[in-house]
């Protein structure tokens, strides 16, 4: 199983129509019988203006990797260096089981 990018709203969605659990940072989807270990994370949509130098349009950052990065994260939006992003902010959940490298995004995201 990959990793898995789960919009905050639809986190919100999920856990309001009782399809998934939340434990600490442990959810489980009893649809997938898959548990996944959650981190904050937010998904890049767009440039605010300028180019994507950085090629981060499309991919998922965790909290502490835009820390390392030296990204500053506000709200749905993330500024690297001199370059805003706009955001879809979220989480990243690792299968707590292992399983496959890459990343898994489910119908309805």
């Amino acid at each position: 199983m990959a990793r898995l990018f789960i919009s905050a709203d639809q986190m919100d969605r999920w856990s309001g129509e009782g399809k998934v659990t939340l434990q600490d940072d442990v959810m489980a989807l009893p649809a997938l019988n898959r548990s996944f270990r959650l981190r904050t994370a937010v998904r890049f949509l767009s440039v605010v203006e300028g180019g994507d130098v950085h090629g981060l349009i499309g991919r998922v950052k965790t909290d502490e990797q835009l820390a390392e990065m030296g990204g500053e994260h506000y709200g749905a939006s993330v500024i690297m260096g001199d370059i805003g992003y706009e955001c879809e902010e979220g989480f990243i959940g690792m299968p707590v089981d292992g399983g496959q490298s890459g990343l898994l995004k489910l119908p309805g995201q």
